[in-house]
């Protein structure tokens, strides 16, 4: 009987430590894995989107590699879509300090602007990462003809993100194309580009309101548009006023549709329109060759 209690105790013991044993393993297999938003195209391809993904990893390093072999491999079912080409290749992903470089194969270099800021806002939010940098073969990506450095997390804004819309007035010809009228849209910024950008993105586009008239051809080339000082620096392609060529009157439309969006932001007080780069004295007979300011007489009351 005494044989008997002392081997139920030694069972007892047993159980106990494998329960403990057993509660340790799983510890440590659950803080092995890592929750991340993958960012991918929405089903459109108009905008990044997070998608949520559970990665198993000893450390940062191999964790920051799954995730970038999770990108490259792209998401599943047809919801979203990849964000880029399967080909791609990891070539190293280097962190300095929460400077995080990931290097890509040269079958990145085709990837659109947004892919960069995908992987940007995917990376930004993994442990020991304040900035990511996004190189091929170990050169920095060309946008709009700048390098891309170092870019936060927090600079990119996506559709998911709930401060991302921006409301804009926008002005576009009435009915009877003789006055410029107001209209209000809000807008969700998806990458660095400064707000001016899309508000000449968007005069491009044309009004929503079927009442309204777009001014802007289709087709009108932008290359840059800056804000220094109070000014805003609109730098359209050499064929501007050829594309965009129409009567006197709706000439003036056209410049001040461009000019009186974007005064309507608080820190653009005139705007310098420049055609590839240089000043052009004039279009039609209107002398934009100088700063032009907001004109209120041409805005229908």
């Amino acid at each position: 009987m005494h044989n008997n209690k002392k081997i139920m105790i030694l069972i007892l013991l047993l159980v106990a430590v494998g329960i403990v044993i057993f509660n340790i393993a799983g510890n440590e297999d659950s803080e092995n894995i890592k929750e991340v938003s993958l960012y991918f195209f929405n089903r459109e391809g108009t905008a990044i989107v997070p998608v949520e993904s559970e990665f198993s990893a000893e450390n940062t390093e191999e964790l920051y590699g799954k995730v970038a072999e999770a990108l490259i491999k792209g998401p599943s079912g047809k919801q979203y879509m990849p964000i880029m080409d399967k080909n791609v290749k990891v070539n190293g992903i280097y962190n300095d300090s929460g400077n995080l470089t990931v290097d890509f194969s040269e079958d990145y270099r085709g990837s659109e602007l947004m892919t960069t800021y995908a992987v940007v806002k995917t990376f930004s939010r993994l442990p020991d990462v304040k900035q990511v940098r996004v190189t091929v073969n170990d050169k920095n990506i060309i946008a709009n003809g700048e390098e891309l450095g170092f870019i936060s997390g927090d600079e990119i804004n996506t559709e998911s993100d709930d401060d991302s819309a921006t409301g804009i007035r926008l002005y576009f010809a009435n009915s009877e194309k003789d006055a410029l009228v107001m209209e209000y849209r809000k807008i969700n910024i998806t990458d660095t580009q400064p707000v001016e950008q899309y508000i000449v993105t968007e005069l491009i586009k044309g009004p929503k309101n079927k009442n309204n008239t777009k001014l802007l051809a289709s087709d009108t080339g932008v290359v840059s548009v800056e804000t220094t000082d109070g000014t805003c620096y609109v730098n359209f392609k050499q064929d501007f006023i050829d594309k965009n060529a129409a009567s006197e009157d709706t000439v003036r439309l056209v410049v001040y549709s461009v000019v009186n969006s974007l005064t309507e932001r608080d820190n653009i007080k005139n705007v310098q329109l420049l055609i590839d780069g240089k000043k052009t004295e004039k279009f039609g007979s209107l002398d934009i060759s100088g700063l032009l300011e907001r004109n209120e007489a041409l805005i229908e009351n």
